[in-house]
């Protein structure tokens, strides 16, 4: 799944139900009769079911490749990737810190453990930002 429909399901899943007319409003599509294609088709793929008074729901877990469903948020992997690598950042800066404050020095190790995953947690964030953009614009 991508593009439109990705687009309506993650709608759907932050905001709940929704009928094709507020879809398509929200998500500026051209017209309502897009979106309730896309919603026929996610309601085929069993991710989406009609309620009585005609708006959709989210009633399946869609495996989307690249994504991961957090709560109520569809969130690029390399997004979570990129909260780790953080993380750990934010361990080795501070390990840093406390050793020049303690005037124990900071080894070349330590200095090359930062470098990394620093490009590592860039990688990530610029990836998943990219998906962001191409996936759910």
């Amino acid at each position: 799944m991508e593009g439109t429909a990705l687009r309506i399901y993650a709608y759907l899943l932050r905001n709940g139900p929704a009928g094709p007319r507020e879809v398509a409003r929200a998500l500026s599509l051209s017209s309502p009769s897009l979106a309730y294609y896309h919603l026929k088709r996610l309601e085929e793929l069993g991710l989406v079911s009609r309620l009585p008074d005609g708006r959709y729901r989210v009633t399946g877990t869609a495996s989307i490749e690249g994504y991961v469903v957090i709560g109520k948020w569809l969130v690029p992997r390399f997004l979570a990737y990129s909260a780790f690598f953080a993380g750990l950042l934010g361990v080795e800066v501070l390990t840093a810190a406390l050793r020049m404050r303690g005037k124990v020095g900071v080894g070349s190790d330590l200095i090359a453990l930062i470098v990394v995953t620093a490009i590592a947690l860039t990688i990530f964030l610029a990836e998943g930002v990219l998906m962001v953009k191409k996936g759910l614009r």
